[in-house]
């Protein structure tokens, strides 16, 4: 019998056992689901980053950064107003428009600092709609235009302006009253200002504007009686370090205030005191100047009515100016009997009591700066009262009333 050599034929591959590749084949489904889920987690957690961004820098920005913000959008805005209304003003109306408008325009430049992102917060009125320019779409939807060129404002273009304005005005004027001191001083100005031009937009048209509101009322008022403390007790004794403070009744009609704004609210700022009794001269001055003028002055015949009753104005603010010493632990004591006056004065009283009045403005500015609680929300009443006793009737319209700076010397501009 032959002898054959029988020769193994190789074994295919049988591959791994059933067991072991379910198990990798598990493992790798693990591996991509997790990789999968890593890079999901990372996407949310930079939309959550990107999210988070604006609201960590608007929670480090002050209240003051922001009602900078806001006043320079809404100033920004009415500026753009107030020139379309120039455009379609008529007998005079361009004129006055005109320059409001710059005067708006002053504004926002002053109210826009370095580090300050306008578009960072919404402004008002973003949802309104847009004012009607000349030569575009009628109310009749027909396209004829509302109002051509120098024919006269637009009726509801007006209307929306001056009540846009007297808004913005009580906004500055309320977030002066919780503003720190610089910042405060300028909303108040800018404020005052606008409820000048809205005032007299308002009595050249026939208009009615929204009742006022006294500053510090809303948003956190100290107290709900915004009287200022009466001439009285005065506050707790322990209250007040026992130093020496300037008495009211300098005999200065001019007084020079310390206005550096440099201290915010809380407590009362330490030129508070001076800018106060500053205040307090310059009312009793003035009631002085007019008791003066109308002894004297050639003219007395024809104004002193009209003296008479600025005379009693200025003594009746001067009252309530020194009802808020002891807020800030000074004696309430009377004013003086008679103050300097300046040979300039004696010579020619008629025409120089217009120029006492332009104090005014200055004076209350600082003591807007230099105060806090009640008394800053009066000072900022009498910022705004002095403001349109002056300029409401006058040619022009200062942008910040008590305030010299000019938007063109600022370094952000």
């Amino acid at each position: 019998m032959a002898l054959s050599t029988v020769v193994d034929a190789p074994l295919e591959n049988p591959g791994a056992e059933p067991g072991r590749a379910r198990g990798r084949g598990r493992w790798g489904a693990r591996v991509r689901r997790l990789v999968l889920f890593l890079a999901l987690g990372a996407v949310v957690l930079s939309f959550g980053l990107v999210a988070g961004t604006g609201d960590a820098a608007d929670s480090t920005r002050t209240f003051s950064d922001l009602a900078l913000t806001q006043a320079q959008a809404d100033a920004g805005k009415l500026a753009a107003e107030a020139r379309v209304l120039a455009v379609q003003g008529g007998n005079g109306g361009a004129a006055e428009f005109t320059a409001q408008a710059e005067g708006l325009r002053s504004q926002a430049a002053l109210l826009t600092g370095l580090g300050r992102h306008p578009a960072a917060v919404p402004t008002r009125r973003s949802s309104e709609e847009p004012l009607r320019v000349p030569g575009g779409a009628g109310t009749d939807g027909t396209g004829s235009g509302t109002a051509a060129a120098g024919t006269g404002p637009d009726r509801r273009n007006l209307d929306h302006y001056v009540q846009a304005l007297a808004a913005s005005a009580q906004a500055n004027l309320q977030a002066a009253w919780r503003a720190d001191a610089g910042t405060a001083r300028l909303l108040a100005a800018t404020g005052a200002a606008q409820q000048v031009w809205a005032t007299r937009n308002a009595n050249r048209y026939g208009l009615a504007l929204p009742d006022e509101e006294f500053p510090g009322t809303d948003g956190g008022s100290p107290a709900a009686d915004t009287e200022p403390s009466g001439t009285g007790a005065g506050p707790d004794a322990s209250a007040c370090p026992d130093a020496q403070r300037p008495e009211p009744g300098s005999g200065s009609t001019q007084p020079a205030p310390d206005g550096d704004g440099s201290s915010g609210s809380g407590t009362a700022a330490p030129g508070a005191a001076d800018a106060l009794t500053a205040a307090i001269d310059a009312e009793f001055g003035a009631a002085y100047a007019y008791e003066v003028a109308f002894a004297q002055a050639p003219s007395a015949a024809e104004r002193g009515e009209q003296w008479r009753e600025r005379a009693a104005a200025h003594e009746s603010s001067g009252t309530d100016a020194v009802a808020y010493l002891a807020e800030l632990c000074l004696p309430a004591i009377a004013p003086v009997a008679a103050y300097r006056l300046d040979a300039g004065f004696l010579r020619n009283p008629a025409d120089a009591l217009p120029a006492l009045e332009q104090q005014f403005p200055a004076v209350y500015a600082d003591l807007v700066a230099l105060s806090d609680g009640n008394l800053r929300g009066w000072a900022i009443a009498r910022l705004a009262d002095v403001s349109e006793d002056l300029y409401l009737q006058a040619d022009t319209v200062p942008a910040t009333p008590g305030l010299d700076a000019v938007p063109e010397n600022l370094p952000w501009n």
